[in-house]
């Protein structure tokens, strides 16, 4: 099911790509500038919410209106169950490429839709209490290294704020989280996805960044005849 997902994301979005490059050769593909930042609803949750801990960075490349993403992330969890806790903790990362649909503004604020590809590696373990006629009895289940992937559809804006700063926010509609099957607990909650029992699932993102230019948008090179 994911592999399907993934594949038909990746052609859908080389298809758009291929039919840009062949209505307008004369633009140019090379970058104009690097842009990145911090998520800041990980930071906020992370100093009030004491069952959450969390960081992500963002990285992304205009290639014309293309822009290729990296999303690096760390969090962990704490949450009370029925007679225990349960608790995670993990690093993801997300690539993919946006697709801009405001083709003319000079400031370079995007409308966008795109793709991601998502995999986490994390730890988790599970403690419960039960009881019986020998008494309470404590036992603690647990998953190391725990590998998962899954594709994400994506849309959002990014406004220039003032010179190099820039505000903007990605919804996400996450879909195919790859879960072992002879995992001695199953897998509850993947750091960078969410529940795996909700499919799909809806995630939200709020970016701080900043944009390093790196080269002139005046003396871009053109491809013409």
């Amino acid at each position: 099911m994911f592999g399907y997902i993934f594949r038909i994301g990746l052609i859908c979005i080389s298809s758009m790509c291929l039919a840009q490059v062949k209505q307008d050769t004369s633009r140019t593909f090379m970058p104009s500038g690097i842009r990145f930042g911090v998520e800041a609803i990980s930071l906020i949750k992370s100093n009030s919410n004491e069952g959450f801990q969390g960081k992500e960075i963002s990285l992304d490349t205009d290639f014309d209106r293309y822009f290729l993403v990296t999303e690096i992330g760390q969090s962990s969890r704490n949450l009370e169950i029925q007679n225990g806790t349960y608790s995670n903790d993990g690093k993801y990362f997300r690539i993919g490429v946006d697709v801009n649909f405001l083709k003319k503004d000079p400031d370079k604020n995007m409308f966008f839709l795109g793709f991601r590809y998502g995999r986490s590696v994390f730890d988790e373990v599970t403690k419960y209490t039960t009881s019986s006629v020998y008494g309470s009895q404590q036992k603690i289940i647990s998953n190391d290294g725990v590998q998962s992937g899954w594709a994400e559809l994506t849309t959002g804006l990014r406004v220039r704020l003032w010179k190099y700063f820039w505000l903007g926010y990605t919804a996400r509609m996450r879909l195919g989280a790859s879960v072992p099957a002879n995992a001695q607990l199953l897998p509850y909650d993947v750091p960078g996805y969410g529940l795996t029992f909700k499919k799909p699932w809806w995630g939200f993102s709020y970016y701080v960044m900043a944009r390093i230019p790196v080269r002139s948008e005046k003396s871009r090179l053109r491809t013409t005849k």
